[in-house]
């Protein structure tokens, strides 16, 4: 059970943890008493198939929920429940990138069922546990379970690119696989920044999509253009020596990027990444895009494959291993 000051304090439900935010009274509350009280949310179950294409991520599922789903209340004040032979494809940062938007979704919290791959992760990190303690500790749903929400299957083979309109996290468009790299409906779209990073997109697997296209536009000659400020915000220390480690933090400043370090910034309009003047178009990989909570211009969200991609081609822009050739 997890409690912080923070409405992305649910991306601790990708560990199996009940974790969501609470105002400043509540958790001196729960500070000082040691208990809670809680009404059980109702659940929604989000049953994940297949594999993600290569050109997506967690970012491009949740956004695709958000469109579906959140976007006609049916995410509403519930627990988002991932689980499925598709979550065993996903790593735990992923996990986590679906849980953090449960905020987005309005809804309570997001948790994913545990797995191997969730002892492993945990074992790394907590001593004080063996594995049979651990997986006692674990929550799985009950045999026949009864979804307020509903079961929904998700086939992440079917998954593409999202973009997310400005001011809606919940009105995303898919890409067209017949458009080349656009996405679908919103057409070509200049950009003057991108932003990359914060806590839904600052983990070690961002960090690596990040460099993955980074590689691939110094491979074939490219640096981000002199009309677009390219910002790529570390998510923790240890993802600024991971990345330093890794020879990432290299190749980003070879490209032209400017890297933030650890903290909230652009999300709650804090720091460098934030537009000047309405006329500004930003493609970002953090949580929201509320009108005016990262600057006065218009604000699309992506996936951290997509924001990289656009800071290269200075246009929104989804990825795939050909795109700079």
């Amino acid at each position: 059970f997890i409690q912080s000051t923070d409405s992305h304090t649910c991306m601790g439900g990708a560990s199996n943890a009940l974790a969501y935010g609470v105002g400043s009274t509540e958790y001196a509350n729960l500070i000082h008493n040691q208990f809670a009280f809680v009404n059980v949310p109702e659940s929604i179950r989000f049953e994940l198939v297949g594999e993600l294409d290569p050109g997506c991520t967690a970012k491009d599922v949740i956004l695709h929920i958000l469109w579906l789903y959140a976007a006609n209340s049916e995410t509403l004040d519930r627990s988002m429940e991932f689980g499925g032979p598709g979550l065993t494809s996903l790593s735990m940062d992923e996990r986590a990138t679906l849980c953090n938007m449960a905020t987005e979704c309005s809804a309570k919290t997001g948790i994913c069922e545990p797995d191997d791959l969730t002892v492993e992760w945990l074992l790394a990190r907590r001593d004080d546990l063996n594995e049979e303690e651990m997986r006692a500790r674990f929550v799985l749903p009950d045999k026949g379970a009864v979804y307020d929400g509903g079961v929904h299957t998700i086939d992440l083979t079917e998954i593409r690119p999202m973009v997310a309109h400005p001011g809606d996290p919940d009105k995303g468009i898919p890409s067209d696989p017949t458009n080349g790299a656009y996405i679908d409906e919103i057409g070509e779209i200049a950009i003057d920044i991108a932003y990359a990073g914060s806590c839904t997109a600052g983990k070690d697997d961002d960090f690596s999509y990040y460099a993955r296209v980074t590689e691939a536009a110094l491979d074939a000659g490219l640096s981000i253009p002199s009309d677009v400020d390219c910002y790529i915000q570390f998510g923790s220390k240890t993802v600024k020596d991971l990345s330093a480690q890794m020879g990432w933090t290299d190749l980003f400043e070879r490209a032209g990027v400017e890297l933030i370090d650890p903290g909230c910034g652009a999300c709650i309009g804090a720091g460098p990444g934030i537009s000047d003047d309405s006329t500004q178009v930003t493609v970002s990989a953090i949580n929201r895009n509320y009108q005016g909570r990262s600057g006065p211009g218009r604000l699309y969200l992506a996936s951290p494959l997509t924001v990289m991609t656009s800071a290269f081609t200075g246009r929104i822009t989804a990825w795939h291993p050909d795109i700079f050739t």
